[in-house]
Protein backbone atom coordinates (compact mmCIF):
# COMPACT_ATOMS: atom_id res chain seq x y z
CA UNK A 1 0.00 0.00 0.00
CA UNK A 2 1.26 3.45 -0.94
CA UNK A 3 0.07 5.82 1.79
CA UNK A 4 0.83 8.98 -0.20
CA UNK A 5 -1.19 7.70 -3.14
CA UNK A 6 -4.10 6.71 -0.90
CA UNK A 7 -4.12 10.17 0.71
CA UNK A 8 -3.96 11.83 -2.70
CA UNK A 9 -6.88 9.73 -3.96
CA UNK A 10 -8.94 10.67 -0.91
CA UNK A 11 -8.14 14.36 -1.36
CA UNK A 12 -9.08 14.28 -5.05
CA UNK A 13 -12.28 12.43 -4.22
CA UNK A 14 -13.25 15.04 -1.62
CA UNK A 15 -12.57 17.92 -4.02
CA UNK A 16 -14.59 16.37 -6.84
CA UNK A 17 -17.40 15.37 -4.50
CA UNK A 18 -17.71 18.92 -3.11
CA UNK A 19 -17.74 20.46 -6.60
CA UNK A 20 -20.35 18.03 -7.93
CA UNK A 21 -22.73 18.72 -5.05
CA UNK A 22 -24.03 21.84 -6.83
CA UNK A 23 -24.29 20.29 -10.29
CA UNK A 24 -27.50 18.66 -11.46
CA UNK A 25 -26.68 15.37 -13.14
CA UNK A 26 -29.36 13.23 -14.75
CA UNK A 27 -27.75 9.83 -14.20
CA UNK A 28 -30.64 8.00 -15.93
CA UNK A 29 -30.20 10.04 -19.10
CA UNK A 30 -26.45 9.45 -19.16
CA UNK A 31 -26.78 5.73 -18.43
CA UNK A 32 -29.56 5.25 -20.97
CA UNK A 33 -27.55 6.96 -23.68
CA UNK A 34 -24.45 4.89 -22.93
CA UNK A 35 -26.47 1.70 -22.61
CA UNK A 36 -28.17 2.26 -25.97
CA UNK A 37 -24.81 2.93 -27.67
CA UNK A 38 -23.26 -0.20 -26.16
CA UNK A 39 -26.27 -2.37 -27.04
CA UNK A 40 -26.30 -1.06 -30.59
CA UNK A 41 -22.62 -1.92 -30.98
CA UNK A 42 -23.17 -5.39 -29.52
CA UNK A 43 -26.15 -5.93 -31.83
CA UNK A 44 -23.98 -5.09 -34.86
CA UNK A 45 -21.28 -7.47 -33.65
CA UNK A 46 -23.80 -10.29 -33.22
CA UNK A 47 -25.13 -9.69 -36.74
CA UNK A 48 -21.64 -10.01 -38.24
CA UNK A 49 -20.14 -13.09 -39.85
CA UNK A 50 -17.42 -13.48 -37.22
CA UNK A 51 -16.75 -16.75 -35.44
CA UNK A 52 -17.82 -17.15 -31.82
CA UNK A 53 -14.40 -16.32 -30.36
CA UNK A 54 -14.15 -13.10 -32.38
CA UNK A 55 -17.69 -12.12 -31.36
CA UNK A 56 -16.91 -12.58 -27.68
CA UNK A 57 -13.64 -10.68 -28.08
CA UNK A 58 -15.37 -7.72 -29.75
CA UNK A 59 -18.16 -7.67 -27.15
CA UNK A 60 -15.58 -7.64 -24.36
CA UNK A 61 -13.93 -4.69 -26.14
CA UNK A 62 -17.27 -2.84 -26.15
CA UNK A 63 -17.50 -3.42 -22.40
CA UNK A 64 -13.99 -2.02 -22.03
CA UNK A 65 -14.79 0.98 -24.21
CA UNK A 66 -17.58 1.96 -21.82
CA UNK A 67 -15.59 1.04 -18.68
CA UNK A 68 -17.91 -1.84 -17.83
CA UNK A 69 -16.64 -4.94 -16.08
CA UNK A 70 -16.81 -7.93 -18.42
CA UNK A 71 -15.73 -10.33 -15.67
CA UNK A 72 -12.47 -12.19 -15.30
CA UNK A 73 -13.24 -15.29 -17.36
CA UNK A 74 -12.02 -13.57 -20.51
CA UNK A 75 -8.82 -12.25 -18.92
CA UNK A 76 -5.96 -13.95 -20.75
Amino acid sequence: MNIKLELLKESIHDIIDSRLADIVINADEIADTTAIKALSEIQNILASDLDDFEIVEKIVCVFGKYNLNAGGCHDF
